[in-house]
């Protein structure tokens, strides 16, 4: 049995994800997410496919990233970046024979944090998302 067996992986970046999850980390994430553990990144578009595929190796029943809206990016197209990695994640999955809504990507700002929780309770009782 892999260590991750059943949670959800949050990648996110250290501007948006991280302040959202920690201010509701105590309250809300923990009242309408499933179990997840929380990876922090210094931008989305340092999220490497390899990452992603490691931690459904794990066990993870699926992994979310989650970051700034594009074009509000502190390293301008990390959210970009983050959405072309998934969307080979995506293929590999598929090629394997895997459902690529194992995984998600999560844009908002941590101005709306109750949009954001939203947007992840979504995607964990979705059990994941498409990325294109």
């Amino acid at each position: 049995m892999h260590d991750k067996e059943g949670i959800m992986i949050i990648f996110g970046c250290k501007h948006t994800a991280t302040p959202i999850l920690e201010e509701a980390s105590g309250r809300e994430a923990r009242v309408h997410l499933p179990d997840f553990e929380y990876r922090e990144l210094p931008c989305l578009g340092s999220l490497d496919p390899l990452m992603v595929l490691r931690a459904l190796d794990e066990g993870a029943r699926s992994v979310v990233a989650v970051g700034c809206f594009q074009g509000r990016c502190r390293h301008l197209t990390g959210s970009q970046r983050a959405k072309a990695a998934l969307g080979h994640v995506g293929d590999v999955l598929e090629e394997v024979g895997l459902d690529r809504s194992m995984i998600g990507l999560v844009l908002g700002s941590p101005i709306d944090q109750r949009a954001m929780i939203e947007q992840l309770a979504k995607f964990a009782t979705n059990d994941g998302g498409d990325v294109e």
